[in-house]
């Protein structure tokens, strides 16, 4: 993705202008928001499994599935960016993001709840890769992007998970796992909605 930045004979700077702190909140936002949704199920499994009498086998594939949709559209996401747009396609994947959320949440068997987790996957994998293509394409200097890359990448989506696991550990067992769905996944996504509206350039 850094090889998307266009070379420059001018003398490269590291210099950090107003359009690349935005970039930079973006990402880390919709990283933090992935992180929240790829160890989610790993938090609310034992939850699900009682309610909706879930076998190991099922809770398994509940849990595998999201990654192996997550890889898959990685893969695809260059092409799909490169069609429709990076900005397009973050606000698809984002806004989808929150749609299978809420699904998720009011599912009413095992079945619904594995496609959504499915889809989920894909919206997740989408956006985690179209980000940095698109901060490739409009941040000011490869310095800038290699530092910006440090900080969303090795930084943002581990904290994620940390994050939903903590509140796993606080009020899983209080509010149950659908308010729990709701209230870590959906508020995630709605800022970088409104950065990327208002503050992003197209």
């Amino acid at each position: 993705m850094a090889q998307l930045i266009e070379e420059s004979d001018e003398t490269p700077t590291t210099i950090w202008t107003r359009q690349d702190y935005i970039l930079a909140i973006v990402a880390i936002m919709v990283k933090f928001g992935d992180g929240v949704e790829i160890y989610a199920p790993g938090v609310i499994t034992q939850k699900v499994s009682c309610e909706l009498g879930v076998s190991s086998l099922q809770e398994g594939i509940l849990a595998v599935i999201l990654y192996l949709c997550f890889a898959l559209a990685i893969m695809v996401s260059v092409p799909v960016a490169k069609k429709f747009g990076e900005k397009l396609t973050l606000f698809l994947s984002l806004y989808l993001s929150i749609a299978f959320a809420v699904v998720c949440a009011v599912v009413p068997n095992y079945y619904t709840l594995l496609l959504s987790r499915a889809l989920t996957g894909l919206c997740a994998g989408l956006n985690n890769n179209t980000i940095g293509i698109y901060i490739a394409k409009h941040v000011s200097s490869k310095e800038v992007y290699n530092k910006s890359t440090f900080l969303f990448e090795g930084f943002a989506v581990p904290v994620g998970g940390a994050w939903v696991s903590f509140l796993g550990w606080v009020l899983l067992d209080a509010i149950g796992w659908r308010a729990f769905v709701l209230t870590t996944s959906i508020p995630l996504f709605i800022p970088p909605i409104l950065v990327l509206h208002f503050c992003i350039i197209e």
